[in-house]
């Protein structure tokens, strides 16, 4: 990589012209960083970068890219917008020289041969070769080989062809360009970015390599505004090594394409800015003075349910009154008036300023700034942003990486200033963005065609899988508030901006073609829209949130429990009580109980009549609420040691220990026992329990034995079965567990398969008498039969069933979806994860990677292959199928795991494996 740097001279110039005459206090804060912007040369494809492990790799961005506007619901509320991403009257930008001028890499492939192939649309479901090949594999190999490498090419040769040959991913979608791992700072983050020329009919994207593993292509997002030259969106670097940028979709890149890379450098002051701007939670009040204090309030509730639609209060545009583009950075606007919104709702109460922190504290260096900044008549609408890129960055390295957006918005974009008016990082602050004051209708450049009338508020990282913490989108949500306040603009309306008509607060897809701010992000803005309605409507402000959350923390289990079941159990009858190892409370209609290790959990009707202390300490203290929809509109309840069940003609009655092993194994109340009519007993060495079916008595040395329910001994009914309780039925072999009121085991959790649990050496004694009848003797045993041998299998036999067990195994797992790198069924493989999982189910062992498990077995002939047998391509393998020139895979993530035809994998050499 080659560093541009000034001269040591401008450098000593621009230190004495930045601190001269400042206090060591404040220098700490004022002395602006100057960012180095890096040029590392590129040419067409270069061969080092495709020969990295996983360059040609497949990603889900390439369908993505290719159709955003499919990402754009919902539809009615967006303004039409030309789908394709050009902007023909951008001329180049020429970085302005000296000490921040950019340099930038040429990244345009050259190739005359090359072919147009766009990449495939979303939600795509034709079965062409390019959309069947294989997605890259989780075990890449470093080593260079055309065998052993997981994401290769099918060339035989050492190095692979560029120039004249067109290049492509393995999900067939052409490479235009591709750059050289670039190495990237390691002491601090940094921000990338690409510039253009003219139409981009193209997609770009970017990967991170960390640890020395390359991480994932993601796409790199055309984001064209009204200012400066083409290009995409800022994506942040952290704690990574190298990058990587590629241009996919047609044979050549756009004209003049180019890789902006900005090290934002540190700086000691970046830890007291970030310590300065600690995250303040929003507050509110009914007064109309805004005095922009900043305060130290709690945070308001954020509703997930989206806010009702309301009607636009206002159809006119909004005006621009720019001021005068006077020298220096100066802001005059005599035109400006907070409050002058054509959407202006009277109903809105002004919210307090939150903490901002300002582009002093970032370092921002305001000679990267031209011009001075324009005004709006008014703030009537809120775009929520994110900046995409790493999310894993800390705390001190927000102002660098706001330096590194800034450097690369005006040096690598050709923008005045920053685009968005505020960015919020993870942690819940808030920091200034383009100049001009936060308190005014500063036009940024965050959303072509409307900039104009806008708040452009932008999150720090990527948010398609996961939305930003929760306190990020509280202070998101106080600036908004703030924001359209200062307005009267009402984030529960409608209002008109650039001639169409848009809802006051929207995300930057509902506006162009983007996934920004992310999938999970945008999911959020029905619940902020609501949170910061209520604050404009001076709702339950942040203190009373605190005093209720609180009062919510000083509640007892059991009055957490209580909270929503008042109406069922009525109202508390005097104060909670301690009883047996835990606590309780009673009420009218019940009781609640609770131990740490079982929670809280209510015992009413039937089951409140029978539980009391004594059956507490045999049973413990229920684990789970009563449940219904057993036999004859029976319901259990679930205590830690066993559990009750209740119907009408029997009662309520507990289970426990061996008898209740016993029932569970002949069908609980689904079986010939049915319900319990009677409590357990246990005295003198032996249980016993009346069941609808019959009495069951267990006796140390015989087991446990049905009887007649009336007490009559009903001869040879002695259960001689092996179960998990331990009951053989013969004495002789030492004695039997005992039933006790302390078990060990837990009971399941269906009420038709409740286990019993094993019961301690030492039976307690029971207050319940003890049945008049007694067990029979033990019955005779029979001899049981010797089974007749059965003829051995020929190992033509074994290996059919083999192979017929494999193929069952993996049409178990049709419709798993495609994960890279997965290998379970839950959560998703890639397609060597799969192999791997249905052979280990079938006793064979594969290696991790495909080209591992291609060298597993005995290559075969396409005409030897036969079901269960392994087709394999570099990056890709599959399971022979029992249809002829069929197989089971995890193609990619538009077919995920299915059945499919390997012709395309025989058109590129495919390799046919045996390991049965």
């Amino acid at each position: 990589m080659r560093i541009l740097v000034p001269s040591v001279a401008a450098c000593a110039a621009a230190v004495m012209v930045t601190t001269f005459g400042l206090s060591s206090s404040t220098a700490a804060i004022a002395v602006p960083v100057s960012p180095d912007i890096s040029a590392t040369p590129l040419t067409d494809i270069d061969a080092d970068g495709l020969d990295e492990a996983g360059a040609r790799a497949s990603s889900e961005s390439t369908s993505t890219a290719s159709n955003r506007g499919l990402v754009n619901v919902p539809g009615l509320l967006r303004a039409a917008q030309d789908t394709t991403a050009k902007n023909v009257s951008a001329a180049p930008f020429a970085p302005d020289s000296g000490a921040y001028g950019a340099t930038n890499t040429s990244l345009t492939d050259s190739s005359e041969n090359s072919e147009d192939t766009d990449a495939p649309a979303l939600g795509d479901s034709s079965d062409s070769a390019p959309d069947d090949d294989a997605s890259s594999d989780a075990g890449s190999s470093d080593d260079g080989s055309s065998e052993n490498a997981e994401s290769t090419e099918p060339a035989e040769t050492d190095s692979p062809v560029v120039g004249s040959v067109k290049e492509e991913t393995e999900d067939g979608v052409t490479i235009a360009a591709i750059s050289n791992a670039v190495d990237v700072p390691s002491d601090n983050p940094s921000v990338v970015g690409i510039t253009y020329e003219g139409d981009a009919g193209v997609s770009f994207e970017v990967r991170l390599k960390s640890g020395g593993e390359w991480g994932a292509w993601e796409d790199l997002e055309i984001e064209n505004t009204d200012e400066g030259g083409n290009g995409t969106e800022p994506f942040i670097v952290a704690d990574s090594e190298s990058v990587q940028l590629r241009v996919l979709g047609e044979a050549e890149a756009p004209e003049k394409t180019e890789l902006v890379l900005v090290d934002p450098k540190t700086s000691a002051a970046d830890a007291a800015a970030v310590q300065e701007n600690q995250p303040v939670l929003p507050p509110q009040e009914d007064s109309a003075d805004d005095s922009g204090a900043e305060s130290d309030g709690a945070a308001s509730e954020t509703a997930e349910a989206p806010a009702a639609e309301a009607p636009a209060e206002g159809e006119a545009a909004a005006e621009a009154a720019n001021a005068s583009a006077t020298e220096g950075a100066s802001v005059q606007n005599a035109a400006y008036v907070p409050g002058s919104s054509t959407v202006q709702n009277t109903s809105v109460k002004k919210v307090k300023k939150p903490k901002i922190g300002s582009r002093k504290s970032w370092g921002a260096n305001e000679k990267l700034r031209k011009g001075s900044p324009d005004y709006a008549g008014s703030v009537k609408a809120a775009v929520v942003h994110h900046t995409a890129g790493a999310n894993g960055y800390k705390a001190e390295d927000v102002p660098s990486i706001l330096r590194g957006i800034y450097s690369f918005h005006t040096n690598g974009r050709g923008w005045s200033d920053v685009g968005y008016n505020v960015l919020a990082d993870k942690y819940g602050r808030l920091w200034e963005g383009r100049a001009g004051g936060v308190d005014k209708a500063v036009i940024g450049a965050h959303v072509a065609g409307y900039n104009t009338g806008t708040f452009g508020i932008s999150v720090m990282g990527t948010f398609e899988k996961s939305a930003p913490p929760q306190k990020t989108i509280d202070a998101v949500n106080h600036a908004i508030a703030w924001k359209l306040s200062m307005n009267g603009v009402s984030a529960d309306a409608k209002t008109t901006v650039a001639g169409k008509k848009i809802r006051t607060v929207v995300g930057h897809r509902d506006l162009g073609q983007t996934s920004c701010p992310g999938a999970a992000f945008y999911s959020k803005l029905g619940g902020m829209r609501s949170a910061i309605t209520k604050m404009q409507k001076g709702g339950d402000t942040p203190e009373d949130k605190k005093d209720s959350e609180e009062k919510e923390k000083s509640k007892t289990p059991i009055e957490k429990k209580y909270d929503g079941n008042e109406k069922a159990l009525g109202k508390p009858s005097g104060k909670e009580f301690d009883i047996a190892s835990g606590r309780a409370q009673k009420y009218e209609n019940g009781h609640i109980y609770w131990t740490k290790d079982t929670g809280a959990h209510i015992v009413k009707g039937a089951f409140n009549k029978l539980v009391d202390e004594k059956l507490l300490k045999q049973i413990g203290f229920p684990v789970a609420d009563e449940k219904g929809g057993l036999k004859d509109g029976g319901y259990y309840q679930k205590f830690k040691k066993g559990s009750v069940h209740y119907s009408k003609d029997s009662g309520a009655h507990a289970t426990t220990g061996i008898l209740q092993k016993y029932w569970k194994d002949k069908g609980t109340e689904n079986g010939h026992l049915g319900y319990p009519t009677s409590e357990l007993t246990v005295k003198d060495g032996r249980a016993e329990q009346t069941f609808q079916g019959a009495r069951l008595v267990w006796a140390e040395g015989y087991g446990t034995t049905e009887f007649s329910p009336e007490g009559d001994i009903n001869a040879g009914v002695e259960d001689l079965n092996l179960r998990d309780g331990g009951d053989t039925g013969e004495p002789g072999e030492g004695p039997s567990d005992e039933p006790s009121a302390e078990p060990s085991e837990e009971p399941s959790e269906e009420p038709s398969t409740e286990p019993s649990e094993e019961p301690s050496q030492k039976p307690s004694e029971s207050a319940s008498p003890t049945p008049s009848a007694t067990p029979s003797p033990t019955p005779s045993k029979t001899a049981e039969p010797t089974p007749s041998k059965k003829p051995e299998k020929t190992p033509e036999q074994k290996e059919e069933e083999k192979r017929a067990s494999i193929i069952a195994e993996a049409k178990k797992h049709l419709g798993v979806k495609y994960r890279w790198g997965g290998t379970s069924p839950t959560s998703g493989w890639d397609c060597s994860g799969y192999t791997q999982y249905v052979y280990s189910k079938n006793g064979i062992k594969l290696p991790r990677t495909t080209s591992a498990q291609r060298g597993a077995g005995e290559v075969i002939s396409a005409k030897e292959a036969k079901p269960g047998d392994l087709v394999w391509v570099p990056g890709h393998i599959g399971i022979v199928s029992e249809t002829k020139g069929q197989m089971y895979d995890a193609g990619s993530s538009r077919t995920n795991t299915s059945k499919r035809s390997y012709d395309w994998m025989v058109k590129r050499g495919a390799v046919f494996i045996r390991v049965v």
